[in-house]
């Protein structure tokens, strides 16, 4: 017993020492080219910071705050984007010109013209009032992409807006919609502002293969527009969500983007704004986890990647290594009786089992903290976290105390579910109540990216631990792809799962490796229940005895 209690110790410091070496990994700081040196041309701002929202029309932003804002922006870039001038926005020209920086001044044009009314006369009045500062005036942001305008409108408050102001007019949209919009646009234009984000496109693009694509969107836009001038007014590339095809999400590629941009725009001499100074929580409510992950700088107003030298894809990984490692201790703590009284394989499997499920718990906490939008997301988050902990409970327990559980059906547990206290002592009822909670979950997810995917991530991290955790214990009791009782209901479960997780595969595309990942994972949880298909086709005792009678 000492010399399993020996090398128990040593596979958990092993284990450890592994866990760091994968957190490292993570971590480790990759050698990206070097952005020229300079300030950026310009950067789109919105000073929007947690729950704050521009679809809130009683918030004001306090001057103070904006004016911080570009205290802070103003080394980085000496010209911002903002693309309205409500919401207190209508202060960022008079501090732009104090401070010595440049506005390319937005107008927010939607379907309600009484209220574009309003936002073209404030923006005619600060052009006025503030003519260092204010650069040109953008006249609507993507209005043809929303459908909320004619492009006839559209140049018609071009022209008004520059007789008003003498500043030169443009409109910003996607580069497709600029291709597809009539010369008459174009023509009331100053200079023509599209948008390319390689990231967004209907066929993604790679970061590293973004500078090439927007080069060749660059040579399209010219062919038509050549006589004007061109402004690439948003550019960009998020450090977080979910992959699109072969476009990650991620720091170090948001910096291998952006730094590849800024070298091609400074050899071309591009005229460009990026996407964005500031992260803005309040995206993720139309885009998902990746809306909120756009900016330079993170929420809290602390720079997110530097343009020169080496770039970490975590910085924060050596904290999270000790979060992981802490959870480790305290799995193995919760079942500090049944490691007492573990020998043999079991007590040395313990430690590394422990690590495993530190780690994934780890990574869905990281992920849970970029994704949350909402404080019932936040719950739900919670729970999820939670429900996997238990899970990584008691497959620890069962594997340090082996009794031969009876298998518990699904529909039994639901059946029971009004007087189910009494039964949660049973440790075998609670392992098949987590195992149908988490197939559910995962069937949830799986139905919810094959109805509505673009916004959606793939929660690898929480599912892979139930997954591996009840497919090993299946191996271990003989009962993987097998079944030797009848649970239909398990089996329709299981099918469900297997069949949705491989047409989101499908359709996600080989490129995805975060979509195939997840489509594994829902795979792995869904085989311990599939060889209960066979009863499917059998008729249940009960019809057999009605037929009889």
């Amino acid at each position: 017993m000492r010399r399993d209690r020996l090398f128990g110790f040593l596979a958990l410091a092993a284990a450890l020492a592994l866990t760091y070496g994968v957190w490292w990994e993570i971590g480790r700081p990759h050698a990206v080219v070097d952005a020229p040196a300079g300030p950026i041309d310009c950067v789109s701002y919105t000073p929007f910071r947690d729950a704050e929202t521009p679809f809130d029309p009683t918030l004001v932003v306090p001057p103070e705050r904006i004016e911080a804002d570009l205290i802070a922006l103003k080394p980085v870039s000496n010209c911002v984007r903002i693309y309205a001038t409500n919401q207190g926005l209508a202060a960022v020209p008079e501090i732009a010109q104090r401070l010595g920086m440049e506005v390319l001044l937005g107008i927010w044009i939607g379907g309600e013209p009484p209220a574009n009314r309003l936002q073209v006369d404030a923006a005619i009045d600060l052009a006025r009032t503030y003519p260092d500062a204010v650069r040109a005036i953008i006249v609507g942001n993507e209005v043809l992409l929303r459908g909320e305008q004619t492009p006839e409108t559209l140049a018609a408050l071009m022209r008004e807006v520059r007789a008003a102001t003498g500043k030169p007019v443009t409109y910003a949209d996607v580069w497709e919609f600029w291709l597809r919009a009539p010369q008459s646009l174009a023509e009331a234009a100053d200079f023509i502002t599209i948008h390319v984000l390689p990231y967004w496109e209907d066929h993604p693009v790679a970061a590293s293969n973004g500078v090439p694509h927007l080069e060749a969107v660059l040579r399209e836009v010219e062919a038509k527009f050549g006589h004007k001038p061109i402004l690439l007014g948003e550019t960009g590339w998020p450090s977080a969500g979910r992959e699109r095809d072969g476009a990650i999400p991620g720091r170090l590629e948001q910096a291998t983007y952006l730094r590849q941009f800024l070298v091609y725009a400074h050899e071309r001499g591009l005229d460009y704004n990026l996407i964005e100074a500031f992260d803005q929580p309040w995206k993720r409510a139309l885009e998902g986890t990746v809306g909120g992950h756009w900016g330079i700088f993170d929420g809290d107003r602390q720079p997110k990647l530097p343009l020169q030298g080496p770039v970490s894809d975590d910085p924060r990984w050596r904290l999270e290594f000790l979060a992981a490692a802490g959870i480790a201790l305290l799995l193995l703590g919760t079942v500090a009786p049944s490691l007492r009284r573990a020998g043999g394989w079991r007590l040395w499997l313990a430690g590394p089992m422990a690590a495993a499920s530190g780690t994934l718990l780890t990574l869905q906490a990281v992920h849970s903290a970029l994704a949350v939008r909402n404080p019932g997301e936040a719950a739900v988050e919670i729970l999820l976290f939670l429900l996997m902990a238990a899970i990584a409970r008691e497959l620890l327990r069962r594997l340090l105390h082996p009794e031969a559980d009876p298998p518990v059906a699904a529909a039994e547990i639901v059946a029971a579910l009004p007087r189910f206290g009494w039964r949660l002592r049973d440790p075998g009822t609670r392992l098949a109540l987590l195992q149908l909670v988490a197939v559910t979950g995962a069937l949830a997810v799986n139905l919810a990216l094959l109805f509505d995917p673009r916004y959606r991530d793939f929660p690898i991290a929480a599912f892979a631990l139930p997954a591996v955790g009840f497919a090993l214990r299946a191996i271990a009791r003989r009962e993987f792809l097998q079944a030797a009782t009848d649970r239909r209901e398990e089996a329709v479960f299981a099918a469900m799962l297997a069949l949705s997780s491989v047409i989101v595969a499908a359709r996600e595309g080989p490129e995805n490796l975060a979509a195939l990942s997840f489509a594994g994972v829902s795979l792995l949880l869904a085989l311990p229940w599939l060889g209960a298909w066979r009863y499917i086709a059998r008729p249940t005792p009960a019809a057999l005895s009605a037929a009889a009678g």
